[in-house]
């Protein structure tokens, strides 16, 4: 679930580039050794680019922090949406101040 909530509001995630198969090559990764010796269900490696990417809003563009800053933020309410959603009675707040987070988000990340 949150590769897909962040497919659908971080704009330099791109949910065509995950791999979520278990590679003879990455069976000593962090994620596959988490999973396997600690049981964690759902253990995930999100890589990085300072070179650029070549999808979305970013497209040709080199990244810089402020990217990185809102990839991190973006990934942050990915994580409240999970909860949301997985424990929706204690986290009854509306809806709608995920909207006004994501605004405040997008408003202080801009590319210029």
């Amino acid at each position: 679930a949150l590769p897909k909530i962040l497919s659908q509001t971080a704009p330099a995630f791109c949910m065509g580039s995950c791999s979520f198969v278990v590679e003879k090559s990455k069976e000593s990764t962090a994620r596959v050794v988490v999973w396997r010796e600690i049981g964690v269900q759902r253990s995930y490696t999100m890589e990085s680019t300072l070179c650029g990417c070549d999808q979305g809003k970013y497209k040709g563009l080199q990244i810089g922090t402020r990217e990185l800053e809102e990839m991190g933020a973006k990934f942050c309410v990915g994580l409240l949406r999970l909860k949301r959603m997985t424990s929706p009675l204690e986290y009854s707040l509306p809806s709608s101040l995920l909207d006004i987070e994501n605004e405040l988000i997008e408003s202080s990340c801009k590319v210029t």
